[in-house]
């Protein structure tokens, strides 16, 4: 019988001997930066997914409850549609109040008091039969939309299920071997017979041995920052200064010689360039570079890099370069990051959408005779946003936006709130990601 290997095809490995990492990035740093991101884009998919389930289940429950008021209204007829008049009139008074966490009979509730609202905006009011109408119109909108919706985010998960299914993880692969329950030995006399067994769950794994193994030594080696951590021999032998000196450590303690702790020290070095400390920052490079040299050189690498490197010659020079040479690319690589993160802080604006394309938007200017309380508030807005009024456009409001902070925004949104500079009949949409482009309809 062949065996079927193709499982495997979609197996992610963070050490991967066909992926060569970049020249000036560690082995070991690459595959712990590899790791870390699988496990956040497992983690991501797992939580989209999740959501998407929810919001599903939702949809299908909202559903469910508009459709059995629909059909209530739509045969109501006489003394059953006085009744359901006011059962709506009720559920619409619940409905304005606001709750932190709605319920599936809340959101109903909050939907018809909208409804309401449309209804009073249309003077759809005359008569329990008008209502009835009216109501009924305004719910096979909305379970419209809700079908749109359910059907958009089905195609959601199906995407994100082919997504998980083109990784292999250990959801997939493990599953529980046995479980096993007993008593230990002489509880029974001890506790009587009504002591509880205890049962134990296990996995089942291809290496038992390895699990936990490997995330626990890589893991402890990276500090909250996503740096490695310095030892405290590591820390000492990156602080002291000449040759004899470094050798007489070493010699007392001959583990510091390891390519961990070189990746430490040098890994620091980035970290105390950024922090402007340049000459500490070259002095972590030179000790890393030692201890580079010396497992380099082989079981005596001690000894002969100390005798060749350690005295004034040529061995001793083509180090020295060799040190600046690694310390100008460390430079190099921290104006490029400083430079990066100065080009990513960007200031968080709001831009204003609206839900309806078709509702109607006034923004209302104060003159000199107009209510003083209006005209001390308008002053209190900058000249932009006063021009921008004045338009009375919702892309020249906008454009004023864009470059106003966040905060400082929605100050500026207040005022016009309080004064009434800016009324749109229609559900406002605040969106700080927005790019400053024309108002779209959401």
């Amino acid at each position: 019988m062949p065996l079927d290997y193709s499982k495997w095809d979609n197996l992610e490995l963070s050490d991967d001997s066909d992926v060569e990492p970049h020249p000036n990035i560690e082995k070991g740093t690459f595959i712990r930066l590899r790791q870390r991101k699988i496990r956040e884009d497992r983690e991501n998919r797992r939580i989209r997914r999740e959501r998407i389930e929810a919001t599903l289940a939702m949809n299908q429950g909202l559903i469910a409850r508009l459709s059995a008021v629909r059909s209530t209204f739509a045969a109501a007829q006489g003394a059953a549609l006085q009744q359901a008049v006011e059962q709506l009139d009720r559920d619409v008074a619940a409905g304005r109040e606001k709750k932190e966490d709605p319920s599936e009979a809340d959101m109903v509730n909050a939907l018809m008091a909208r409804i309401a609202d449309d209804l009073l905006k249309g003077e759809v009011l005359d008569g329990a039969e008008a209502r009835r109408d009216g109501v009924v119109a305004q719910i096979g909108g909305h379970l419209e939309k809700l079908e749109r919706a359910m059907g958009e985010l089905g195609r959601e998960l199906d995407e994100v299920r082919r997504e998980e299914a083109k990784h292999v993880s250990p959801d997939s692969i493990m599953h529980t071997g046995f479980d096993r329950s007993f008593v230990a030995p002489g509880a029974t006399g001890a506790a009587g017979p009504s002591a509880a067994a205890r049962t134990v769950t296990t996995d089942e794994v291809l290496n038992p041995g390895s699990v936990g193994k490997h995330r626990d030594e890589t893991e402890d080696d990276v500090d909250d920052d996503g740096d490695l951590k310095l030892d405290d021999d590591a820390r000492a032998f990156a602080s002291i200064k000449g040759m004899s000196n470094s050798m007489d450590y070493i010699h007392k303690h001959l583990a510091v010689v390891s390519d961990k702790k070189a990746d430490q020290i040098l890994g620091h070095a980035f970290t105390l360039e950024l922090a402007g400390n340049h000459a500490l920052s070259k002095q972590y490079v030179r000790q890393s570079l030692i201890l580079t040299y010396i497992l380099q050189m082989g079981a005596s690498g001690v000894n002969v890099f100390f005798n060749r490197v350690g005295v004034k010659g040529q061995a001793q020079d083509m180090f020295e370069r060799d040190v600046d040479s690694r310390y100008k690319h460390i430079v190099g690589r921290c104006q490029v990051i400083k430079s990066e993160g100065e080009e990513a802080e960007q200031v968080e604006s709001i831009q204003l959408q609206c839900d309806d394309p078709n509702a109607p938007i006034r923004m209302s200017v104060p003159d000199a005779e107009d209510d003083p309380e209006r005209v001390e508030l308008f002053s209190q807005l900058p000249v932009d946003m006063q021009e921008a009024l004045r338009v009375g456009t919702l892309e020249a409001v906008n454009r004023v936006l864009a470059d106003v902070p966040g905060p400082e925004a929605e100050r500026l949104l207040s005022i016009c709130g309080q004064g009434n500079f800016l009324v749109i009949d229609g559900e406002i949409v605040v969106d700080p990601n927005e790019e400053p482009t024309e108002s779209k309809a959401e």
